[in-house]
């Protein structure tokens, strides 16, 4: 065995409660929290955090700890030493099929290597798989990108998968994130809290995701504390979630559900099916399906009474025009009082609609490929009012005769 794990694992002890280390006078000691599935509503792995407990029973954070390291190669000690406690604690309970997340601090995770080989041997020691080990990268804790690059190419190496933590602090960006492809991203718990105070975070925070997981990783929300951050991530196409809210850490590692999930998610369909903005939308999706019935390819002016029915539907109803089967508009936009939205006049030039092509839109190719269905589209800044928006669309006609009738509701009032 090599040195410096055998060095390592002379520290580790055992007893009732578990693995543990003495460390300067400190006990060291795991405790887990849940990662849960959205998908599969249970734990999919475990967090694994290290705590420290003092002989008058004062429990120290991993930063109270780490504060005590004299040098690198003393934290690097102390790095592999927490990894080595949470690995024979995870062991412990022969959890199978789950991911266990283990956190390596910057610092040990470029200059670690110079001091051994450690990590792969620890895990052939313990039996351990390396697909079942997560490893979690501080990005903003390794300032150089290469040396952020080696880091993730070593771990991946072995087998193991990486994870970017606190994605969306300090200088997080996705170059680093197309760089690495980690295969999770921990979003920052500081940008759910403040997404579910700011309407515009909120706003954008589903397209945040998205483009996560356009990228090929899955995305994490951790540090989920309270009802309203669960609500709003069971809003968007997360996939994994963490934090106080579905489960506080524990020395013990189980796989039961979260009745808190289960909660937020029951409360979540509910709030969809009957109240909010989902609801409000079905009204404009009905009457916008009865007045595109008297819609005419040959003749696709808006008739005096259809205009008032439309605008009739809904206060946030801002704008309404027709699109040829091209994508080109036919004539002007129609607002309440009938005449072109005037809008922010620094956006004056983009105002001119007539004839305007919207072909490469994403409500008009949906509507295009869904005759006769009511197609929405997501937030977006609306180039002639230079105000977010959504377009409620529908296609009628025949192929070469196709019409598309289209709205736009203002996304900019209070709570939107």
């Amino acid at each position: 065995m090599e040195k410096a794990v055998s060095k390592i694992l002379g520290e580790i002890h055992e007893d009732g409660e578990g693995f543990y280390a003495l460390w300067r006078g400190v006990r060291l000691y795991s405790v887990f929290q849940g990662v849960y599935g959205l998908a599969q509503r249970r734990p999919v792995g475990f967090e694994a955090l290290i705590r420290g407990r003092k002989a008058d029973g004062k429990i120290l954070t991993p930063g109270e700890i780490l504060a005590g390291a004299s040098g690198l190669e003393d934290l690097v000690t102390m790095d592999r030493l927490f990894r080595a406690i949470h690995l024979h604690n995870f062991v412990r309970f022969r959890t199978r099929g789950v991911w266990v997340f283990l956190n390596v601090h910057p610092e040990v995770a470029i200059h670690g290597r110079k001091y051994g080989a450690f990590f792969g041997h620890l895990l052939s020691y313990l039996g351990l798989s390396s697909w079942e080990v997560v490893i979690e990268i501080l990005e903003a804790g390794i300032g150089e990108r290469s040396d952020l690059l080696e880091a993730s190419r070593y771990y991946r190496s072995m087998g193991c998968l990486i994870a970017v933590d606190d994605f969306g602090a300090g200088h997080s960006n996705f170059d680093r994130i197309w760089m690495l492809r980690p295969e999770i991203v921990k979003l920052d718990r500081m940008m759910i809290s403040q997404a579910t105070r700011n309407t515009d975070l909120r706003r954008v925070f589903p397209e945040i995701v998205s483009l996560i997981r356009s990228s090929g990783s899955l995305a994490l929300a951790e540090g989920v504390e309270v009802p309203e951050e669960g609500r709003m991530i069971l809003e968007t196409e997360i996939d994994l979630v963490q934090g106080f809210l579905f489960g506080l850490p524990r020395t013990e590692i189980g796989l039961s559900s979260s009745p808190a999930l289960d909660k937020a998610m029951e409360g979540i369909r509910s709030q969809q099916s009957e109240t909010g903005e989902n609801r409000d939308l079905e009204r404009i999706v009905r009457g916008l399906l009865s007045v595109s019935r008297e819609l005419r390819p040959e003749n696709p002016v808006l008739s005096e009474t259809m205009l008032r029915s439309l605008f009739g539907l809904d206060p946030r109803l801002i704008r309404i025009f027709v699109l040829d089967g091209s994508g080109c508009q036919i004539g002007e936009n129609l607002s309440r009082s009938r005449i072109t939205d005037k809008g922010d006049p620094r956006f004056l030039p983009l105002m001119e609609t007539r004839r305007a092509d919207w072909s490469r839109r994403s409500y008009f190719r949906e509507a295009i490929r869904r005759p006769g269905e009511v197609v929405i589209s997501t937030p977006y800044l609306s180039t002639t009012g230079a105000h977010l928006c959504r377009t409620l669309a529908i296609c009628v006609g025949e192929e070469n005769t196709f019409r598309i009738l289209c709205l736009d509701i203002d996304m900019t009032g209070p709570g939107r």
